[in-house]
């Protein structure tokens, strides 16, 4: 990674488009900021031009790659928003995404559908006769398939759109941390930065994020003012 190809990817991430990223691209840009790093540690005149030069593509580089993935989030989440409310599940895009990413996507995806069914129905369908959403099915990222334990949750049965193709690994990640953990829906009011929760994961959270999180969590961001409680998962 250097100077030229951050810039370039920057400027493909400037659409509503979501590109490819090179698989390695978050531990390329890692190595290329240490490198200036250690430039910059050579010098034995922290004031001199060539420092100051270094320094400053360094800061630009941080930049950019905050900015990439602020821009990825947004159309991710977009995306899931999107789809949680269509009875098929579209792989459009999916493909472009990182692992890391495609979590993102399920997560949110999952959060949408739950607080849809548990909220939303209930209004649209309201002779709909109520059943339990899903005790564990089988999920596929990247064409492998296995069982996922998932929560339970209460939906009208008529409207229940779950797929396989959906990614929900990250709900896994959740029920294996902590199977007694609480965890609470809820959608987030401004940008936060990031932050370790209590089971120990961290969190980069943005305005209109729709998002599962822990009880203890969840709750102080909403006596911030920081989130709006949607649903109890």
């Amino acid at each position: 990674m250097d100077r030229t190809k951050l810039k370039n990817l920057l400027r493909e991430e400037n659409t509503s488009a979501l590109k490819p990223l090179p698989h390695d691209f978050y531990n390329s840009v890692d190595e290329y900021i240490r490198e200036l790093e250690i430039e910059i540690n050579r010098i034995q005149n922290p004031r001199s031009p060539e420092a100051k030069i270094l320094e400053d593509e360094m800061q630009s580089a941080i930049n950019d790659v905050e900015t990439i993935f602020i821009r990825r989030i947004r159309k991710i989440t977009a995306r899931a928003t999107s789809n949680s409310f269509s009875n098929t599940s579209s792989k459009q895009d999916l493909d472009k995404l990182l692992p890391s990413e495609k979590k993102v996507y399920g997560s949110t995806l999952s959060a949408i559908r739950l607080a849809r069914n548990e909220l939303l129905e209930p209004i649209l369908n309201p002779t709909a006769p109520e059943t339990k959403v899903y005790d564990s099915m089988p999920h596929r990222i990247d064409g492998d398939t296995e069982d996922v334990p998932a929560p339970t949750c209460t939906a009208r049965a008529e409207n229940i759109a779950v797929n396989e193709d959906d990614s929900t690994q990250d709900l896994e990640d959740v029920a294996k941390s902590n199977i007694n953990e609480e965890y609470f829906v809820v959608r987030i009011l401004k940008d936060l930065p990031t932050f370790k929760a209590v089971d120990n994961r961290d969190y980069t959270l943005n305005e209109e994020d729709v998002v599962v999180l822990p009880a203890m969590n969840a709750r102080g961001l909403v006596k911030r003012g920081a989130a709006h409680l949607i649903n109890k998962k």
